[in-house]
């Protein structure tokens, strides 16, 4: 009787578990400090050099994303879109989230997994996810349907607002930051960087519920190095490069 009463549990469990595909943007913010504006000034001595700098920091391009997750893991996968723009401009400043382009999360290990390119190979990287101290704010509100709530935390010399939900018992997030009392639906986060303020900020915008729990899965096959380490391989190719074209140089 007990055993039955604990498969009625486990299925009655499986059946209310909440699994979504959600969208969201992903809008990257620049705001200029009083020693930024200083250091562009020393920079760029033409004020129309100026203007071209600041204005391509103020357009920063929006990135969508889609955000799904089973029980153990998590993904954020980037949505390619094509800009037809007549005003597209190559020297835009771009600023990507921490998790990178596609990546999956590791909840136990505390780690994500995204597979990159190096010298025409793919390779499988990976680096710390960080589980936040989040305290909630006591304020509310509704996104996609879904009653949320505030919750803030700090990590380093980061300053992060989340908005969960807590009907969604998974304290997942779409980026780096995790740990709320349930999923994430809107993540905001600010450091310093070269003297300006860098606002990451994911904005939900859509939500499917699946009908399955998603798989995700990880070519083993590949080989697996941190983040440092590939950091050090492009570090050490460079240095190769820059010695294969001093010894093409001719020395009088």
């Amino acid at each position: 009787m007990k055993k039955l009463i604990v498969l009625i549990i486990l299925i009655s469990s499986f059946a209310n578990a909440q699994f979504y595909e959600i969208d969201f943007e992903v809008q990257p913010q620049i705001r200029l400090t009083a020693k930024a504006y200083e250091a562009i000034n020393n920079h760029y001595k033409d004020k129309k050099d100026r203007e071209k700098a600041i204005e391509s920091i103020e357009k920063i391009d929006t990135l969508f994303y889609k955000f799904s997750y089973n029980n153990e893991l998590s993904q954020s996968a980037i949505i390619e879109k094509i800009d037809n723009s007549q005003n597209y401009n190559d020297d835009r400043i771009q600023i990507s989230p921490k998790i990178g382009g596609k990546s999956y999360v590791n909840y136990k290990e505390m780690l994500f997994y995204t597979e990159k390119d190096f010298n025409d190979k793919a390779i499988n990287v990976y680096d710390s996810v960080y589980k936040i101290n989040f305290v909630d704010t006591g304020k509310t509100k509704t996104i996609l349907g879904i009653e949320t709530k505030e919750a803030k935390g700090k990590y380093k010399d980061v300053d992060i607002i989340a908005w969960y939900a807590p009907s969604i018992p998974y304290n997942y997030s779409p980026d780096i930051y995790y740990g709320t009392k349930g999923l994430i639906l809107e993540l905001h986060y600010m450091y310093i960087l070269n003297e300006a303020e860098v606002l990451i900020s994911w904005i939900s915008t859509k939500k499917k519920e699946l009908k399955k729990e998603p798989i995700f899965k990880n070519n083993k096959i590949l080989q697996t190095v941190s983040l440092s380490e590939l950091t050090e391989m492009y570090n050490k190719n460079a240095e190769n490069f820059k010695e294969i074209m001093n010894q093409g140089v001719d020395k009088k």
